[in-house]
């Protein structure tokens, strides 16, 4: 297997990976459809790298108990490197398993190994060598360019996806600064009367979020929104009080279950600043 094949399985079985995950959670979580995972596109990379990781470790192991077992600790071991990287990185915890029963720091979990091992037996004695059969028949030469457009396609989507976040977290942080200004400094200073008043300082328009603080309107994207329709259950500590005082999550998942977006108006007289004095 060259390259351009190994990249072509890592990118499918990440599709395999967002098309699996988008299921449960839709069915089994939120009742409702989520386009599960970090970046835009519909494609975890965690399942394409633990698919091949597997793969590669145990190609030449033809027992099935032993590769299920394995690869249970392997796509394990992948889970939990990626989400300690991925919180100490972004700053925020994108899932918890603390909930359920033989998990590990909420990063893993006995059921997520158990289905990473079945996952893997399937992909090795089934799903891989079909794929090989149809790769060795098919031209290198397309099989080279569809692996470039597909690398180039991604690389745009994490190139947007990091913009996407990084704009996310500025916007956060001008609202979160505007409000601990105007509490002179102690946050915990703001009083009820200000949060039990989000319509006047929340707007929702096409597939945005305007929220105005003290005259400063900030304007949160779809992409950027994107990051709390992909993990509902997202936590970014850092601004986790805004996030749930404004109701962000609770608007997406409204969006979500009735695919309308609703405008609410916002008179210049009934703002946010108005509300704190």
């Amino acid at each position: 297997m060259n390259l351009s094949e190994l990249f072509l399985c890592f990118f499918f079985y990440s599709f395999l990976g967002w098309l699996y995950e988008s299921l449960v959670c839709s069915i089994f979580g939120e009742r409702r459809f989520i386009n599960r995972g970090f970046l835009l596109g519909p494609y975890c990379p965690i399942y394409g790298t633990g698919s091949i990781l597997c793969w590669l470790v145990l190609k030449d192991n033809a027992n099935m108990l032993e590769v299920f077992a394995i690869a249970a600790v392997l796509c394990c071991v992948v889970e939990y490197i990626t989400s300690f990287c991925m919180e100490k990185v972004f700053h925020a915890r994108w899932w918890d398993y603390s909930s359920l029963p033989f998990q590990l720091h909420g990063r893993i979990c006995l059921y997520g190994g158990i289905i990473f091992g079945g996952g893997v037996v399937i992909v090795k004695f089934l799903i891989q060598p079909t794929l090989l059969q149809m790769t060795t028949q098919l031209n290198q030469s397309l099989l080279d360019v569809l692996a470039v457009v597909i690398f180039a396609v991604a690389g745009i989507d994490i190139l947007v996806t990091l913009g996407s976040w990084k704009g996310l977290n500025k916007h956060l942080s001008i609202i979160h600064n505007a409000i601990y200004d105007k509490a002179d400094g102690t946050f915990s200073k703001l009083t009820d009367k200000f949060w039990d008043t989000p319509i006047s300082s929340v707007v929702e328009k096409g597939h945005g979020i305007f929220i105005r603080v003290q005259n400063i309107n900030v304007r949160l994207s779809s992409n950027e929104l994107h990051f709390f329709r992909a993990f509902p259950n997202i936590h970014i500590p850092a601004y986790e009080e805004i996030i749930k005082r404004l109701s962000i999550k609770e608007k997406m998942k409204m969006n979500s279950e009735t695919k309308e977006h609703q405008e609410v108006d916002c008179t210049p007289d009934t703002s946010v600043e108005d509300v704190i004095q």
